[in-house]
């Protein structure tokens, strides 16, 4: 199957799994702390603005499906920790990821990581929890743009004690993409 991610659209938002598209496609999630950058990411991927992004963490709430070249869907979750809606959307976003990681539509789960900032327990449990599922689950580090060699080498470091083994960096350069679209197409 040749990708080259230009045929893309939206398709729809939905609460929960039960909602999600009936057609039997494969499923890619990218799932990250609120404010990460998935929906940037997306856009980049894509090279079109399908997914909205917003400086003001916790504006997604819902899973959003992106059809990919008529093969695949990438999907946009949530983002998990701390925003103004806090308690309710850990409730929802829990047991969303609990219902999607049981679908053997679901290839692979990239998880995204801003590595400017320590890893919290959070972070940490999270991450614990996703490679509990068998799901192959793929680090990209987000906004590698914003640092210089030394932080960024600091950053793999980081990723590797928190058990991101072999991370994507993501400075949204057209190697980067090229990577992440590579090890996507890889996990279809």
């Amino acid at each position: 199957m040749k990708l080259n991610f230009h045929n893309a659209k939206y398709v729809l938002s939905a609460p929960s799994l039960r909602e999600a598209p009936k057609d039997g496609l494969s499923h890619i999630l990218f799932v990250g702390r609120s404010n990460v950058g998935k929906s940037s990411l997306i856009n980049s991927l894509c090279s079109s603005k399908l997914a909205f992004s917003s400086k003001k963490a916790g504006k997604t709430k819902l899973l959003n499906y992106f059809l990919i070249d008529n093969a695949f869907y990438l999907v946009d979750s949530p983002g998990y920790g701390k925003t103004s809606y806090a308690n309710l959307s850990t409730i929802q976003f829990s047991k969303m990821m609990e219902d999607y990681v049981k679908d053997p539509k679901l290839k692979a789960i990239f998880l995204l990581a801003d590595m400017r900032r320590e890893p919290g327990e959070e972070d940490k449990a999270f991450l614990s929890y996703l490679l509990l599922t068998g799901i192959p689950v793929v680090g990209v580090l987000t906004k590698m743009d914003k640092m210089n060699q030394k932080e960024r080498h600091e950053a793999m470091l980081r990723a590797g004690r928190l058990g991101l083994l072999n991370p994507l960096p993501s400075d949204l350069s057209s190697s980067s993409l090229d990577a992440i679209r590579k090890r996507i197409h890889d996990s279809l």
